[in-house]
């Protein structure tokens, strides 16, 4: 078959698409078409002939990219069939796939990276409140050369405080102040804005350096938010006596 794009490009008409598409041909005979008299009538004889082959093609069968049309220079060749290929995985690639079929598979977004991120965020700007932590935990890694968020998600359980105090009222005069426990969501809310905290008394301008200073100082168990957790633990235990066990 006489490549289109051969026969477009030298009678310089430009994309075959606009003839073959085109309501005027649709309706109009391909015989009565007529170039001026200065082309050469071989050329479009055979422009003529390879429309009418592709016109056929189409009508007779659905039309497929990959093997009614073919780059210049290239036989025609469906380029989804695959029987070609003499490839076998090894004993090595195998075993892999096995073991990764009995892990699960992990989700898109980490939860605790995204209530992090919804942290830090102002204006409602969280591409850059996403960008600040990347950085930060990208910090982290090169310091610690371990996973930066299992490091992260271990420092905020270490940070976090197990319980908080309420203050209730009893009906009388006089309101009473109740230790309450804390769940997760609440306990990394706690211990990641006071790593926020922290990281604005340090001295560097780049937030991001700041924040991942903080964490590596939680880490290693130096941060300033360790005493704000032993105050809150002890302000609930001299409240305990107002505690109702059911």
């Amino acid at each position: 078959m006489l490549r289109v794009s051969n026969l477009s490009r030298s009678l310089g008409v430009g994309s075959l698409g606009r003839f073959v598409t085109s309501p005027l041909l649709q309706k109009t005979p391909v015989q009565n078409f007529r170039f001026n008299s200065s082309q050469n009538k071989d050329v479009y004889d055979l422009w003529i002939q390879s429309i009418q082959e592709l016109r056929e093609e189409l009508n007779d069968k659905p039309w497929i990219p990959e093997v009614s049309l073919a780059p210049p220079g290239q036989a025609r060749a469906d380029m989804r069939d695959t029987s070609h290929l003499q490839w076998q995985p090894t004993q090595e690639q195998l075993e892999q796939i096995a073991e990764l079929k009995s892990k699960p598979i992990p989700l898109k977004n980490d939860p605790l990276i995204e209530h992090c991120t919804n942290l830090i965020m102002k204006d409602g700007l969280k591409y850059k409140a996403n960008h600040y932590l990347s950085k930060a935990l990208y910090l982290v890694f090169l310091q610690k050369r371990k996973d930066p968020v299992e490091l992260l998600r271990g420092c905020l359980d270490s940070l976090g405080p197990l319980c908080s105090t309420k203050t209730m009222k009893t009906g009388f005069a006089k309101n009473v102040t109740v230790p309450v426990p804390l769940s997760t969501r609440q306990r990394n809310r706690l211990a990641f804005k006071w790593i926020l905290e922290g990281s604005d008394k340090r001295a560097s301008k780049d937030f991001s350096v700041r924040l991942a200073e903080e964490i590596t100082s939680v880490i290693d168990g130096k941060s300033s938010g360790f005493e704000k957790r032993s105050l809150m633990h002890k302000q609930a235990a001299l409240h305990r006596a107002y505690l109702k066990l059911k």
